[in-house]
């Protein structure tokens, strides 16, 4: 072959295989669940400034960022700022398309906004730019200067989802011959679920029914229990989901809203008419002892709790031990702040 006609193939061949290099790319899966943040935020550079004088009008501007894998929706994301009124005259938030100053008209301090989470398109997550104007007050007559502190409260509910898959183990005595096609353990998760609050251990267990053997032709049925434990990995407060809005505009809420989560899990099996279908497990305890939801409760003790969530509908015990797909979903409301501080100098009187 001449290497006229060779040179065309060669180049054929190698536009081929960097195509299929390209799609391979392409197709790559991406993770966003994955990390410890939830929103984040900062005061832009110079905001507000080190030093104003007695009655200047200067800007406290605030960029928030979604770096969790959850949006927020519904103008659910709350941000507050509070400072000294007795040396601040007025406040105002400057609006934008997004965000939107509370609804009650009496509070001027406080936004709400939308957020999206990481997605594969966006990787970064979004980010919001949240910008007030402030006027300073007198400094008071035997002084020639007052430092002061602004104070930026974020407030919102979030979400945690962890999708795992879990050893489904039918013959826990081991007592049937052959190689079982996965093995029961524990599974811990280091890498976090892309939120604040995070899923860092699943203890697995499969406990026989108590449920007559020879009501399942001599196999029985198998109860899988997971007992899911909780930490919250963030810098700031867990806080009841509902109580988002009542932390940021008031500044407190009750004892027994703070560090709570509310837990369901799922998992595929055969539901109670024979079909199958994905099952929603009971999670224990419950916020009400007499609640029929089959949804969790867990109140954080020095950030850290676990919940034990089970398949009562049980799994028949003469299926091959299998590999099953298992699904956690928690909602919460998270709180964080930070500070900054300016000085305030009296002017020529």
């Amino acid at each position: 072959m001449s290497n006229k006609k060779f040179f065309p193939i060669v180049l054929t061949l190698i536009i081929f295989i960097l195509g299929c290099s390209g799609q391979t790319q392409k197709t790559k899966e991406i993770d966003v669940r994955v990390g410890l943040i939830g929103l984040t935020m900062e005061f832009l550079k110079n905001t507000p400034p080190q030093r104003i004088f007695e009655g200047d009008k200067f800007p406290v501007v605030i960029k928030v960022k979604n770096a969790g894998a959850a949006d927020i929706k519904d103008k659910q994301g709350v941000l507050s700022l509070a400072f000294e009124k007795d040396y601040t005259k007025s406040v105002e938030l400057l609006q934008s398309g997004n965000v939107q100053p509370f609804p009650e008209s009496n509070i001027k301090n406080t936004a709400v906004f939308d957020l999206e989470g990481r997605t594969k398109i966006n990787q970064k997550g979004g980010e919001e730019v949240i910008s007030y104007n402030l006027v300073s007050g007198r400094v008071d007559p035997q002084s020639e200067f007052h430092s002061s502190t602004v104070i930026a409260t974020l407030c919102y509910p979030y979400e945690t989802i962890l999708d795992s898959t879990v050893c489904i183990d039918t013959d826990i005595s081991n007592l049937r011959p052959g190689k079982k096609v996965c093995k029961l353990q524990d599974i811990t998760f280091t890498n976090g679920q892309g939120a604040p609050v995070a899923i860092t251990k699943i203890e697995v267990q499969m406990l026989p029914s108590q449920e007559s053997q020879q009501s399942s032709g001599g196999y029985g049925k198998i109860v899988p229990q997971f007992l899911i434990f909780i930490e919250n990995k963030g810098n700031g407060l867990v806080i009841k989901n509902d109580a988002v809005k009542e932390f940021c505009t008031q500044g407190k809420i009750s004892h027994e809203k703070f560090n709570t989560i509310f837990v369901k899990a799922y998992l595929p099996g055969i539901d109670e008419k024979g079909e199958r279908k994905i099952l929603e497990l009971d999670c224990q305890p419950k916020e009400k002892k007499d609640s029929t939801e089959k949804q969790g409760y867990v109140k954080l003790k020095d950030k850290k709790d676990l919940i034990r969530c089970t398949l009562k509908e049980g799994i028949d015990g003469k299926q091959d031990t299998y590999s099953s797909p298992l699904k956690i979903d928690m909602t919460y409301g998270y709180t964080q702040s930070i500070s900054a501080n300016y000085l305030i100098q009296k002017t020529a009187r």
